[in-house]
């Protein structure tokens, strides 16, 4: 098995419903605009991970892990 070096990030996610907010891990010395360009991911995982409600900002979820549709995104930033 063949394993690479990765970074964590700190990212907020945007979808229609939800706001989430989590540690994204991509290849060590790439950029978030790189992982993101990767077309061949349907999914990007985050781990502690926090999901709000958009809207009444409703905490419902604080899974250790959790993978997002690329489809569902709205919007995707870092965050410090």
């Amino acid at each position: 098995m063949v394993y690479t070096n990765k970074n964590a990030i700190r990212v907020m996610i945007i979808t229609k419903d939800h706001r989430i907010e989590g540690e994204m891990y991509i290849l060590e010395g790439s950029r978030l605009t790189d992982a993101l360009n990767a077309k061949s991911k349907d999914f990007y995982a985050l781990t502690a991970a926090k999901i709000w409600r958009v809207g009444d900002e409703t905490l419902i979820a604080s899974p250790e892990y959790v993978a997002i549709a690329r489809e569902a995104i709205t919007a995707i930033f870092p965050v410090e």
